[in-house]
């Protein structure tokens, strides 16, 4: 599907590059979401958080808002939705009694499994239209993009500690 410009980007390729991902992401999460929600009851982000913490050994919630790149409010919110659902438990941190760790219940686990394979075949179906090859670039050049993204972040924030300290 074609989208039409809008007049304010002409002469903008980075801004429209940016909606063109904007626009991607957003209708892939979409039907993943409604997916999910139709066969396992949860959305395409518990999906994701629920991979993570079995990935990790449990995980205190920062570490999986970093590896989803999400604010922790936006995970503690999924957090509760999940424990709520019995997916999860949270404990407290052995090491560091403020710490929370995370970890999958039975139930969680069972679900995180199915979910592995079925986002698999999800994903087949929806990425069905592009090639192999297209695929492994469109991963490189996104993985290219959120490192000069993540470094221009980096450079500004230093800029505004400078400019702090000078004030």
């Amino acid at each position: 599907m074609a989208y039409a410009t809008v007049a304010s980007m002409d002469g903008m390729p980075e801004l429209h590059l940016v909606t063109t991902i904007y626009r991607a992401t957003n209708a892939i999460v979409r039907e993943l979401d409604r997916r999910l929600l139709r066969d396992y009851d949860v959305t395409f982000v518990q999906a994701l958080t629920l991979l993570a913490i079995q990935s990790f050994d449990q995980p205190q919630p920062r570490l999986v808002a970093e590896f989803l790149s999400q604010q922790s409010q936006t995970v503690t919110g999924v957090l509760d939705r999940l424990e709520r659902a019995g997916h999860i438990r949270r404990s407290r941190d052995l090491a560091d009694r403020r710490g929370v760790r995370l970890e999958l219940t039975g139930t969680g686990a069972r679900l995180a499994e199915s979910l592995r394979e079925k986002l698999s075949d999800y994903m087949e179906e929806l990425f069905r239209g592009v090639p192999q090859r297209a695929r492994q670039q469109l991963r490189e050049l996104l993985d290219q993009l959120n490192k000069s993204v993540k470094a221009a972040a980096s450079a500004a924030a230093s800029e505004e500690l400078g400019a702090s300290r000078s004030a």
